[in-house]
């Protein structure tokens, strides 16, 4: 996939990820609480937290779970994502293309409506898809066969700094997982990540500043690879790490 052929709705940046307990969640907010401010969505969400649902898709030999957690520093996901638990609501619905380059990610999306989402899911192909991302994502799910494999939903508080530095301040709640082919399915049985834990994720495009090093390293905090994807992958599908017909 080469990114020049476009350039639109993207978001060069690092992002750091860790996953704490209720204890440093409450720590953590306490220092941040000078240098940041809730996002828009936060602030309106019940509990000023609000529902992020995503499917992601791969190959049938799950070729892109494995070349993430054997560390391919040139990789990409590929993921339908909604803001809704509801479709009656007709919420807007988001298609992304993620691309990580080394240590740094950058990602492309485009929105469309139920209707698009669900003739896509069923043909693989856009009802309307002139826009370049949708075309791309299109042409990346015939080209390697890509199909819908993994649900992923959280509840997540986002905070944006508010000296107006590019850095955003998530935390993700109840993450949890389950194997999916639709991103409303009928029926689903969800796997629950970490049951007391919280994912905490800075996204940054330049040098963290101090205040930001100082409540990570007054907290203790230390990085680990925390892919949803890959999580979900793990929780929900086991007979990717232990096959059925290895010696167990």
């Amino acid at each position: 996939m080469n990114s020049s052929d476009f350039e639109l709705e993207t978001n060069l940046r690092y992002e750091s990820k860790f996953r704490i307990n209720d204890h440093q969640y409450f720590t953590i907010k306490n220092g941040l609480y000078p240098y940041v401010k809730m996002d828009t969505f936060t602030q309106i969400a019940p509990n000023n937290r609000y529902h992020v649902r995503s499917l992601y898709f791969d190959t049938s030999d799950y070729h892109i779970y494995f070349e993430k957690i054997g560390g391919n520093s040139d990789r990409s996901k590929f993921r339908i994502r909604t803001y809704s638990d509801v479709i009656a609501d007709r919420p807007d619905i988001r298609v992304e293309m993620k691309l990580r380059r080394a240590d740094l990610t950058k990602k492309y999306g485009a929105y469309i409506g139920i209707e698009d989402c669900q003739h896509f899911l069923k043909t693989r192909h856009w009802l309307n898809g002139e826009h370049p991302v949708l075309m791309e994502f299109e042409r990346q799910v015939l080209l390697r066969d890509l199909k819908p494999k993994l649900l992923v939903e959280y509840s997540r508080e986002g905070y944006d700094a508010v000296d107006g530095e590019d850095i955003r301040i998530t935390f993700d709640h109840q993450v949890s997982s389950a194997p999916s082919q639709s991103l409303f399915p009928n029926t689903v049985f969800w796997h629950r990540h970490y049951e007391q834990g919280i994912v905490l994720e800075i996204k940054h495009k330049g040098n963290l500043p101090s205040w930001l090093i100082r409540v990570v390293k007054e907290n203790g905090l230390r990085l680990v690879a925390n892919s949803k994807f890959a999580l979900g992958i793990e929780s929900s599908q086991p007979d990717i790490l232990m096959p059925a017909w290895s010696d167990r």
